[in-house]
């Protein structure tokens, strides 16, 4: 007879259940804080896009200013997932949101310097794309440290519902913000919505903890795990994996890496749909600028609906969502290229496809959050975000050429089957891979019999 010898998983964090009764408060102010932060972001964006167009002359210079943000979120989902596994993540959160309002009022009060040299502009913009990715990675970590399952599936639901609908509103906005506040000054406004979001985060925390009874804490190591608000207790943590073992485990996982496979296909597909969608009503339904641009709203009702879709699934639809949303979104990009010029036929495609957009992409976090070991979340997180948004940024590229080359017809019918296949993927991601996410040798192992031992 001898004792089990299995090396200790890292620990998972306590989380704690939100009573029903300040559920409602919980969702009211975590919306308000999205829409806070999404009208921000909405100002910032365009400001930044016209401040390197008015000193460039060049479209090309916008694209500069969004390919390099693209690539400091890429170095950031890799970088900063070990430092929130390690540290804080509310603390983090709020040093993200300090230092976006710092840049907005030092380009917006009028720094000569920073708004009248196009290279400053870029670097600005980059430092804002690096720390609000920075940010959400924070608030992903944070949400499922601190809430159940139930509450964490209705506020990231809701969460994307409120912001599919600030993005009706945000060009409106962010239109009359540059026309009453021209240049850099515009982003004042950003940096009070910043303002504004840092306040609603500081009172969404506050009703967590008041919604939630106090941690129950049996052993010493519960001791050394962080409070119900993210904070790390006084006692010393055992080590974490370094960021090699996490994607070390995240390869040996036959579920896990099944999981990365089909995700990346239907996120590949997803991606390039939803960015080439103008291009299609452009160019290939020989639409207008205007009307194209209206017609970009039907996606966003469907996104709406998709958020309410999966609050209302809960954590127990979340594997039946993947199954059938991307299908749902493929079957509307097909809809759309291929009946668009029925214009009642087109609205109806943009609207399942931001329907199973938002329920997929949604539901996959969601996926993540819950399965993944909490104790590494960052790290695990970043892995997979890193690779996901390379694949995803090289296809949209050549897809460019592509559907220069071949027209836009051709290019979703291929990501409209595409999204039919990984559909049919991921029917076949059955009970034992379900099981198998949250059994990798990162996860606790389950509580056992204290003289149980394994027979030779």
């Amino acid at each position: 007879m001898t004792a089990t010898n299995q090396k200790p998983a890292a620990k998972e964090h306590p989380t704690l259940a939100v009573r029903s009764p300040r559920l409602t408060l919980l969702l009211v102010v975590f919306a308000a804080l999205v829409l806070a932060r999404s009208m921000s972001e909405g100002i910032y964006d365009i400001a930044f896009a016209n401040l390197a167009l008015d000193l460039s002359g060049l479209v090309s210079t916008v694209g500069l200013v969004y390919f390099v943000g693209y690539g400091v979120e890429v170095v950031a989902s890799v970088a900063a997932g070990p430092l929130l596994d390690r540290g804080d993540p509310k603390t983090v959160l709020v040093v993200s949101y300090l230092v976006k309002i710092g840049v907005f009022v030092l380009i917006g009060l009028g720094s000569t310097f920073l708004s009248s040299h196009l290279w400053a502009i870029v670097v600005a913009a980059a430092t804002v794309d690096l720390v609000h990715h920075v940010g959400e990675m924070a608030l992903f970590v944070l949400l499922p440290r601190i809430l159940d399952a139930r509450a964490l599936v209705r506020v990231q639901a809701l969460g994307g519902t409120v912001r599919s609908a600030s993005e009706l509103l945000s060009p409106v906005v962010a239109g009359l913000v540059i026309a009453l506040l021209p240049g850099s000054r515009a982003l004042l406004v950003a940096a009070g919505l910043q303002v504004l979001a840092l306040a609603l985060f500081a009172a969404f925390v506050a009703v967590v903890i008041r919604a939630q009874g106090p941690l129950r804490r049996s052993t010493p190591d519960d001791a050394a795990e962080p409070d119900a608000a993210g904070d790390g207790g006084g006692a010393e943590r055992a080590p974490l994996p370094s960021r090699r073992e996490v994607a070390r485990t995240l390869t040996g996982s036959r579920a896990w890496r099944r999981f990365t496979t089909f995700h990346g296909l239907t996120v590949l597909a997803l991606s390039t749909v939803i960015l080439s969608v103008l291009s299609l009503m452009r160019e290939t339904l020989h639409m207008t600028a205007a009307g194209a641009g209206s017609f970009l709203a039907f996606s966003t009702i469907g996104a709406i609906i998709g958020g309410l879709a999966v609050a209302k699934a809960g954590p127990d639809g979340i594997y039946t969502s993947l199954r059938w949303a991307p299908a749902l979104a493929g079957a509307g990009a097909l809809t759309a290229a291929f009946l668009g010029q029925t214009r009642w036929l087109l609205a109806a495609g943009l609207i399942l496809f931001g329907l199973g957009f938002t329920v997929y992409l949604r539901s996959a976090g969601l996926l993540i959050q819950l399965r993944a070991p909490s104790a590494v979340l960052g790290t695990w997180n970043g892995l997979l975000d890193a690779v996901i948004r390379i694949v995803s940024a090289a296809a949209i590229l050549v897809t460019g050429f592509l559907f220069d080359r071949f027209g836009g017809q051709a290019i979703y019918l291929a990501f409209g089957l595409l999204l039919v296949l990984t559909a049919a993927l991921w029917s076949t991601f059955g009970t034992e891979d379900r099981e198998a996410l949250g059994a990798t040798p990162l996860h606790p192992a389950p509580a056992r019999d204290p003289g149980e031992v394994t027979r030779s």
